[in-house]
Formats: C-alpha cells, structure tokens, sequence
C-alpha cells in the first residue's frame, strides 16, 4: 500500500485488490453491525457498540444513560455514514492498469502494476479516518482485546483478526502520516 497526500487535501491510495476487498467487505459488516443496533437492542447488549459509544459518566449509570438517549442514535448515523462512504468509495475503484494506456507497457512498474487505486476527497479523509478506528474498536472487542493489548480470544480466527487489526491500524497510520506531511 502507498498513499500520497492530492491538492485538495485529499489522499491518493494504491491497495493490492485483496486489500481492497478485505476493506469492502469490513466496512459493508460494519454498517450492518451499526444499522442493526437501534432494532435488535445491541445498543445495550453486543460489546463492540458499546465499545463504539462508552458511557459518558462511567461513575453515574443514569447521567450516562440520559446521555446516551439523547446522543446514541446521531453517533450511529455518523458511525454508519462514514463506513458508508468507505464502502461506497471502495465500490468505484479501478484497477492501475485501467488507468494507464496501452503504450505505456514499458513504463509501469511492478510495485503499482497489480494495485488499485482508491481516491479520496479532502472532507472525506475524516469520515475514513473514523470509519477505520470504528473498525479496529469492533475487532478489538472481538479479540478480547484488554486495555494494554493482550488478545484474550483463542481459536483459529485470533490470527486472522489480530493480523487484520494490525494492518488496519498501519492503514490508519499512513493516511494521518500522508496529511501530516
């Protein structure tokens, strides 16, 4: 993967198709995830929302529930619309390839050759930002991850989870770098 910082603000990314179909499919069970959460109470019951939305006032149960009332529903809006954004964006990629013309055969690299390219608008950098810390939480929870990062899960998904946990953070990583610079 390699992204670079565009005029507007915005990043330019080149994610193997692998990559970007881990992303699509991530970030499509993310918004399933948070629509459902209003409908089947996982709002109150599934960890990985209520590690999305903590409690406001951890030593006051009901200010924090008050608080959640009133906040709870426009925080999943957000959450669902910024992994909308990802999802959809990833939907209108293209490949390196069908980018460049025939002639220039001789001139594409093997570092690019097989990427695809995904562009992201200014404003949207944030909603992906968001999008992808949404994600690492869920797989956090997932992974039973504690507060100083011991995975607690045990099964032949801790693997995969945690090595996806880990390149979505190195995902993150280079975009705050790339608009850093």
């Amino acid at each position: 993967m390699n992204v670079e910082r565009s005029t507007d603000g915005g990043l330019t990314a080149w994610f193997a198709p692998v990559e970007v179909e881990l992303l699509r499919l991530a970030t499509s069970q993310l918004v399933e995830l948070l629509s459902g959460a209003d409908d089947d109470g996982a709002l109150d019951s599934d960890p990985a929302i209520q590690r999305m939305l903590p409690d406001a006032y951890s030593d006051d149960p009901e200010a924090a529930e008050e608080f959640r009332r009133f906040t709870a529903s426009g925080l999943l809006d957000q959450k669902i619309e910024n992994a909308t954004l990802v999802r959809d964006t990833l939907a209108n990629v293209q490949g390196v390839d069908d980018l460049l013309p025939d002639h220039t055969e001789s001139t594409r690299t093997e570092n690019i050759e097989s990427h695809e390219l995904v562009v992201i608008e200014g404003p949207a950098v944030l909603s992906w930002l968001r999008a992808l810390t949404d994600l690492r939480l869920t797989l956090a929870e997932r992974l039973k991850m504690s507060p100083d990062g011991e995975i607690h899960l045990d099964g032949e998904e801790a693997e995969f989870l945690n090595d996806l946990y880990d390149w979505l953070g190195m995902v993150q990583e280079s975009f705050i770098y790339a608009i850093d610079v």
